[in-house]
């Protein structure tokens, strides 16, 4: 009897098969594509942490290094200064390493994105170290600084650190959308970036800043989006949580909405942040600090969120002696909380209102995020408008439509995947 290896004849179709999906549709990573003719910076890259993390570094060499630089010197150094302290970045990365918990909890929960900040590193030919601290140091960087001068940052005349991130979400009958605006230091604007990755199965399309992990994105494969929200009053603790971006990427990176949920009251979190999860059923919203996880509540499949208080009462010990708060009664807060808050508080009716008039249907979100102060051009203030994104979800697509600017700056560019 003649024996036949059928393994070999079979590889071919199996590879054709392997790229082509029923009704001809290829697999999610394949459907859209990046290149360098888009606004953002951009780079798709397939492999583990670190071979994704090379990658980048290797693509973004000088941009990432102009980057550190001036988040070295625009940022770290003068924000060290409004509190007080010695401008001296090298005092901030000793800090930030190695008198904090940080790096600790990135290895025990995020072991991978610990590979991927060294690969960029690799990449890039530049100090891990400094590239860890970069990545580390959003949100945390007021967290750190704090704990370093015994002064809050976002208190202090001038620095004007609450006119951030906005969004928007809209629901009803398997049918969502979601507008969100990424809110950061001027000094960020011209290094936005765009990454579309398939990292050890996860295939995400990310949106951040060259030499990061990214900042909020969407999973291609499973169909939801993670977006997040600066909440500078509520509790931060630079000794028992993740950083932000490192605790965003994990969310991001599960199975469903559900189980990115699920992660999200039990990782642990180091900083006060706002957190909006978004698939075709709908959105959730939660208000996370140190201490406590609280979720915003909805009506009627209507969500907006900036950067006040809404459900989590945790609040700075700073803030509270600041403004002469007791007992924290989020529904009574003082005129001068508002007042200090103004531009949240702003942001926040113009989007709860806008919903009131439209529905998943009709919404057109452009019509309210071009507006002033949710659209915020680069100016003498520090908060601008990095990046915006829209994502519409139904039971089968997502539709996905994104720039590098404040709404109405640079066009709208479109995407759409299949990914059930």
């Amino acid at each position: 009897m003649n024996h036949y290896n059928l393994r070999y004849p079979l590889l071919p179709f199996l590879l054709c098969f392997s790229l082509i999906t029923h009704a001809g549709i290829p697999p999610v990573y394949h459907q859209i594509e990046l290149n360098d003719n888009s606004s953002f910076y951009t780079i798709e890259a397939q492999g583990d942490y670190y071979e994704v993390g090379l990658a980048h570094g290797k693509k973004f060499k000088k941009e990432i290094r102009y980057m550190l630089n001036r988040f070295k010197f625009e940022l770290v150094e003068p924000m060290m200064q409004s509190v007080g302290l010695e401008a001296n970045y090298k005092a901030y990365r000793e800090y930030c390493l190695y008198k904090t918990s940080f790096l600790k909890h990135i290895k025990q929960y995020t072991p991978g994105l610990y590979d991927e900040v060294f690969g960029i590193s690799e990449g890039a030919q530049l100090s891990f170290d400094d590239l860890m601290v970069y990545n580390i140091s959003f949100d945390e960087l007021f967290a750190i600084l704090e704990e370093m001068s015994g002064k809050n940052p976002s208190l202090v005349d001038g620095n004007r650190l609450n006119g951030h991130c906005s969004a928007g979400a809209i629901w009803n009958n398997g049918k969502s959308s979601v507008c969100y605006s990424l809110d950061w230091a001027k000094m960020f604007e011209g290094s936005q970036a765009l990454m579309k990755y398939n990292v050890d199965g996860n295939i995400l399309l990310l949106t951040g800043y060259v030499g990061t992990v990214g900042i909020q994105g969407v999973n291609l494969q499973n169909g939801f989006s993670v977006n997040a929200h600066s909440k500078f009053d509520l509790r931060a603790d630079i000794h028992k949580g993740l950083p932000s971006l490192f605790f965003a990427r994990e969310l991001m990176e599960s199975s469903n909405k559900k189980e990115a949920v699920s992660k999200l009251n039990q990782l642990p979190i180091a900083v006060g942040i706002g957190y909006v999860i978004t698939d075709y059923q709908g959105a959730e919203a939660y208000e996370l600090s140190a201490n406590q996880k609280m979720k915003i509540e909805t009506l009627n499949n209507r969500l907006a969120i900036s950067n006040d208080l809404r459900a989590n009462a945790d609040m700075k010990i700073s803030v509270k002696k600041y403004f002469n708060i007791d007992e924290v009664d989020l529904h009574h807060l003082s005129a001068d909380y508002w007042k200090h808050n103004q531009d949240s508080e702003l942001r926040f009716t113009m989007i709860h209102n806008y919903l009131k008039k439209v529905n998943v249907n009709t919404v057109n979100w452009i019509d309210v995020f071009s507006k002033y102060p949710i659209a915020k051009e680069v100016s003498i203030d520090m908060p601008v408008t990095n990046c915006w994104i829209i994502v519409n979800f139904d039971k089968e697509f997502m539709d996905i439509q994104t720039s590098p600017s404040h709404p109405g700056g640079l066009p709208l560019e479109s995407f759409r995947i299949k990914y059930n």
